[in-house]
């Protein structure tokens, strides 16, 4: 029976010693550290305990990893040519998207340019015809002899449409990781920075017809806003389509993001 003055003594153990294993073998040649790339040649290699696989530990990061992952003298630059490649495709990507948005509003100036001509020309009659000339320094008016009038208005805001849509189409493919409003708000913003430069060049150039052109450039940026839209709700469904047309089934799971960015299971068919 123990009582409150009973003095009990546990001795503890003595302590086991850690004695590091023997290593199984040595790195001879030039391999270097995933993480620091620091040449790992001559350290030791030991076997992990849990998973058997022969490891070896980095004395620069201090960091372990498997002594036979083919690091060679190459890592390195395999991955500086990796980043600058990565940063040489990013840049790629966003300069479609900037010369996309130029396009947008390449179309509108050059339907403002189209429908008006620079005046102080001369009027001249040569066998019973009338000859009109123009000079390239007058002040721009408005063209009064444009022929077909309604179709190059339908045909330049239907490309101006086509080209929004190329725009959204192409970011909802091209970066599957951005959230929707993201596609939304650049598409927007490249809609209205391409009319607002339009709009400041045509006032600079035409300032006596800045009424008259506004028209047409409110016309472009309210065709491109559809078009944007109908781009980034319709890309991506689109693309899916196409992949489906066009590739076959063994190709097709390289692309298979197209489905994943949108929560869809991958098709498995070979149809």
């Amino acid at each position: 029976m123990i009582t409150e003055s009973s003095q009990v003594t546990i001795e503890e153990p003595p302590a086991r010693r850690e004695r590091p294993e023997a290593p199984i073998a040595h790195i001879d040649l030039d391999s270097f550290c995933l993480h620091c790339s620091y040449n790992l040649r001559t350290q030791p290699v030991h076997r992990d305990e849990r998973t058997g696989i022969p490891v070896v530990r980095c004395p620069e990061c201090g960091r372990f990893q498997a002594a036979n992952d083919g690091a060679t003298v190459l890592r390195p630059w395999l991955n500086r040519v990796t980043a600058a490649a990565l940063v040489v495709w990013m840049l790629s990507l966003l300069s479609c998207i900037f010369f996309l948005g130029m396009g947008q509003g390449a179309l509108t100036y050059a339907t403002l340019e189209e429908l008006t001509t620079h005046g102080g020309g001369t009027v001249q009659r040569i066998n019973n015809t009338t000859i009109r000339t123009w000079s390239s320094f007058g002040p721009l008016e408005v063209n009064a002899d444009f022929e077909y009038y309604d179709l190059f208005i339908g045909a330049m805001l239907s490309f101006s449409a086509l080209a929004a849509f190329t725009t959204g189409l192409f970011m909802v493919v091209a970066f599957p990781h951005w959230r929707k409003r993201a596609y939304w708000a650049l598409a927007v913003a490249i809609t209205i920075i391409a009319s607002g430069i339009v709009t400041v060049a045509w006032k600079q150039n035409a300032p006596q017809l800045f009424d008259w052109g506004l028209t047409y450039v409110l016309s472009h940026t309210g065709v491109q806003l559809i078009g944007a839209a109908a781009g980034v709700m319709l890309g991506r469904p689109l693309a899916r389509r196409t992949v489906r047309i066009i590739f076959p089934p063994s190709v097709r799971p390289r692309l298979a993001y197209l489905w994943s960015a949108d929560h869809k299971p991958f098709p498995r068919s070979t149809r």
